[in-house]
């Protein structure tokens, strides 16, 4: 299995499907976090990653790449990084939306004490 197949079965269909699940509540505002987050792992990721495969820690096969490389990374590579941040990032928002939308409702609904009745209270 190539590099590029193996990111649209298990990177890119995930990400399409929870796009289409919650397209109604994704906005930009929503979403502008993950571009500061895409930022913070391109930074951290792209020079170790580099340092690694040009020291020989790990490698890509030729014949399941595009050919397309940015220092020592392939182009799928860097697709990677911000493919799969993006993946968690719009599974972690849902997640956080819906636990932020249980804690709102469970504060709204009217709390009802529970109370023995007095003797006067209680018709003969």
């Amino acid at each position: 299995m190539t590099y590029a197949r193996f990111l649209g079965l298990f990177v890119v269909l995930p990400i399409l499907f929870l796009l289409a699940r919650y397209r109604r509540t994704l906005s930009w505002r929503g979403l502008a976090p993950l571009g500061l987050l895409l930022i913070i792992v391109y930074a951290a990721t792209s020079p170790w990653d580099n340092m690694a495969v040009k020291w020989g820690l790990w490698g890509f096969d030729p014949e399941r790449i595009w050919g397309v490389k940015l220092g020592y990374l392939p182009l799928e590579e860097y697709l990677f990084f911000g493919l799969q941040t993006l993946l968690v990032g719009l599974w972690a928002r849902d997640r956080l939306e819906r636990a932020l939308a249980k804690r709102v409702a469970e504060a709204q609904k009217p709390v009802h004490a529970e109370r023995t009745l007095e003797s006067s209270e209680v018709s003969p």
